[in-house]
């Protein structure tokens, strides 16, 4: 029988250690704190600024929004930047993107200190994850691992067996997801294919993901992966968030009050048509989302501990 793994579970028990590690921190005079950047007021960037804020109340962090108006200048960006690379109430810097076109990502990113980067968007700390040195493994991805790695002690199983030699499959290739999410996977001593869209155009996505025995689906694109590319007994894990149209039995929208479709958020995976052939598999939504941003305060608490000469 197929189980589906209570990500919100997952996540409100890292939450409760998460808070046990601060309150440690904080008996030795010393607090956890994030700084999020966000240039303007994209909607997707301030919904997510909200979750960092909330989970940073919830845990006892620091937490401080640098937020300047959609049409300042790059020089202002990086001096803002450079502040709190060196306000050492500070343990994390989160740029929020997408940034306003005459904004460089990569001069905003390639400004923040290593030590203070806990999403992993610098170059070194990417390199450093490729390298399989110690990090700050990108929260997404990371997420994925963390809940295999539970999934896998509830089964009884060593983590560490669970992933050595195992086939996982990543579908996607994003700098985001996909390459990081196979990085970790390597470095667990797993068997790692990574596919993608092109995988797809050229008619290859089946004779990869079939042999997965743990299958992380990160390509953006609604109702990708149907039981015909799942292995009996796969692990499926899926990071996809699509917003689609509700449809009727007859394959009309369904309208809103207002006359207009209604929408739902699903995955990259058909979840109703998958799950009775997995062993395990993560919902969308309430799936991997629960537990990233918990995986970016563990990275906060990590560089706290690295800039107070803890680690």
């Amino acid at each position: 029988m197929s189980k589906v793994i209570d990500c919100v579970a997952i996540g409100e028990e890292m939450m409760k250690e998460i808070i046990q590690e601060t309150e440690a921190l904080k008996a030795k005079g010393i607090t956890p704190g994030i700084a999020t950047l966000l240039v303007g007021d994209d909607f997707g960037s301030k919904m997510y600024r909200g979750q960092v804020e909330k989970f940073c109340e919830e845990a006892g962090f620091n937490y401080i929004n640098e937020n300047p108006a959609a049409d300042v200048g790059e020089e202002e960006v990086i001096k803002i930047v450079e502040k709190l690379n060196n306000d050492p109430t500070v343990s994390g810097i989160l740029p929020l993107r997408p940034f306003p076109e005459q904004i460089s990502d990569s001069a905003v990113i390639n400004s923040i200190d290593v030590k203070k980067d806990i999403d992993c968007f610098h170059p070194f700390n990417m390199g450093k994850l490729a390298l399989g040195e110690v990090t700050f493994p990108p929260a997404t991805p990371a997420a994925c691992i963390e809940i295999l790695e539970r999934y896998a002690r509830e089964e009884g199983i060593d983590p560490k067996d669970f992933f050595e030699g195992a086939e996982i499959v990543v579908v996607g290739h994003s700098n985001i997801v996909g390459k990081p999410a196979a990085y970790l996977s390597i470095n667990r001593n797993a068997t790692v294919t990574v596919s993608h869209v092109f995988t797809s155009i050229k008619g290859n996505l089946a004779k990869h993901t079939i042999g997965a025995d743990i299958l992380i689906v990160a390509a953006g694109k609604a109702d990708l992966i149907g039981p015909d590319l799942v292995k009996e007994g796969a692990v499926v894990i899926d990071v996809g968030i699509n917003r689609v149209k509700v449809l009727d039995e007859k394959g009309e929208p369904v309208l809103n009050e207002k006359g207009k479709p209604k929408t739902k958020t699903v995955g990259d995976v058909s979840f109703d048509a998958v799950k009775d052939k997995t062993k395990a598999i993560t919902p969308v939504p309430g799936g991997v989302g629960s537990v990233t941003n918990r995986m970016l305060m563990k990275n906060a608490l990590k560089a706290c501990k690295m800039n107070h000469g803890l680690l």
